[in-house]
């Protein structure tokens, strides 16, 4: 009996403590919420390696608001049966208020009526443009920032280059998806919970934000675009908080949005929906969006929260600065990587060969509703582990800056990191593939 009872009392300070070191460690989402930075400058390499997307006609570009009027009638009966799919499908899904279903609307009231029924946020810009890869000439007009993102420049700095497309206009299907993969990046999916400020996020039912800082706006879309799927059974008993994300929901709705487009003949959405879709698929393939805390066991963090629980913080807040320098910095440098690399015209460069090759592409099978989980996640999770350790063998947060290398940089280690990036970016476009070959078969 006594034992019995040990056995339970330990297992309460076990959780308590897990829950805590979640807690604090997760304050390490005040940084920036981007998984890649800048998904286009991959996109567009992984999905030129598809015949089918390449050879595809133009197609001509839409106004959602042309698109909804057209199509109301039969949205509302297939987003509330989607949502009711979402219902059974995913765990610690917020069901949608009844008060937002969508129910049609007239020209100046339809895009916010849907944008809500969403759960997005109405006020991302969603304007008509196309991204351009750096080093090469702009084919049009520069978009303005604030068509592109609810922040403008703000979010965008100097890291994209966009340029406007009419309505009416033909345009290549490669770049509408490529480019749409980077949207919801863009403010779709920030300050959606009760406690970030906004009146629309006490209507949308998400309730408080699970984690991440509520009171930074670019860190309120971290449950969208995070999913911890493989941490201890422990971890997620003590920390339960951390299972309320919602990237499977979010593909969910846009594939569904996708195929409906599609079938209508509506192919201009058809596409850009598959893009804010795609989004989260390649979100989940970095590594600090599938793993709370690469190279810190269960253990660890509890023995490190113990310690801060006894006023000893120095080793929490060492893990936390550690976790989120190394998110950051390795996000900036496969970027500036890519980025280099396509403005001095270095197409054969590996991050760029790499995510083209195909050989992998059906070894992962099908794309479904498991694929994020089993496939995706699983991957990211497991090299974890070796990406963060060679940010720290290679001296990466010390030799590189301003997307610069810099003398401290261990060279022969940083050759490693390139290595295992390139072997990862490979996977990489094959889920990306995988996914919108789904898409398209409905076409």
């Amino acid at each position: 009996m006594l034992t019995s009872l040990a056995n339970k009392e330990f297992f309460g300070v076990l959780k308590y403590y897990s829950s805590l070191i979640f807690i604090a460690s997760l304050t390490l989402f005040a940084t920036p919420a981007e998984a890649w930075w800048n998904h286009f400058l991959f996109n567009r390499p992984a999905l030129e390696a598809m015949p089918e997307l390449v050879s595809a006609p133009k197609v001509k570009v839409e106004s959602l608001e042309d698109f909804l009027l057209k199509e109301q009638d039969k949205l509302i009966p297939l987003m509330r049966d989607m949502e009711k799919e979402a219902n059974l499908n995913y765990d610690k899904y917020a069901p949608l208020p009844e008060a937002l279903a969508f129910k049609g609307g007239d020209k100046k009231t339809i895009r916010n009526l849907f944008l809500r029924a969403l759960r997005l946020n109405a006020g991302t810009p969603l304007g008509y443009f196309l991204q351009n890869l750096p080093g090469y000439t702009l084919p049009g007009k520069k978009s303005d920032p604030m068509t592109v993102s609810i922040y403008g420049k703000k979010d965008l700095k100097e890291d994209y280059e966009f340029y406007d497309i009419r309505i009416g206009e033909l345009v290549s299907p490669l770049e509408v998806l490529s480019t749409a993969g980077d949207e919801p990046d863009f403010g779709l999916d920030l300050n959606l919970f009760e406690d970030n400020g906004e009146s629309f996020g006490k209507d949308y039912g998400f309730g408080i934000q699970s984690f991440g800082d509520s009171k930074v706006y670019y860190a309120t879309q971290v449950p969208f675009h995070i999913g911890y799927y493989h941490e201890s059974p422990i971890i997620f008993a003590a920390a339960g908080f951390l299972t309320r994300t919602y990237p499977q929901y979010r593909v969910y709705q846009f594939m569904t949005l996708s195929r409906y487009a599609f079938q209508t003949g509506h192919t201009y959405w058809g596409y850009r929906f598959l893009g804010w879709g795609m989004h989260y698929v390649a979100d989940l393939t970095q590594p600090y969006h599938s793993r709370v805390l690469p190279n810190f066991g269960t253990i660890s963090m509890l023995w490190i929260n113990l310690k801060a629980i006894l006023g000893f913080e120095s080793a929490k807040n060492d893990a936390i600065d550690r976790i989120s320098s190394r998110h950051t910095t390795i996000e900036k440098y496969h970027f500036s990587t890519l980025r280099n690399a396509y403005q001095n015209k270095n197409l054969m460069h590996p991050f760029i060969v790499s995510v083209k090759q195909t050989d992998l592409d059906n070894s992962y099978g099908k794309y479904d509703n498991s694929y994020l989980v089993n496939v995706v996640t699983k991957q990211s999770y497991d090299i974890s582990d070796r990406i963060d350790t060679l940010i720290d063998e290679s001296n990466l947060l010390n030799g590189f800056s301003e997307g610069k290398l810099l003398p401290e940089i261990n060279q022969k280690s940083l050759g490693d990191l390139d290595s295992t990036i390139t072997e990862h970016m490979k996977s990489v476009g094959s889920h990306l593939r995988n996914y919108v070959r789904t898409g398209l078969k409905q076409n």
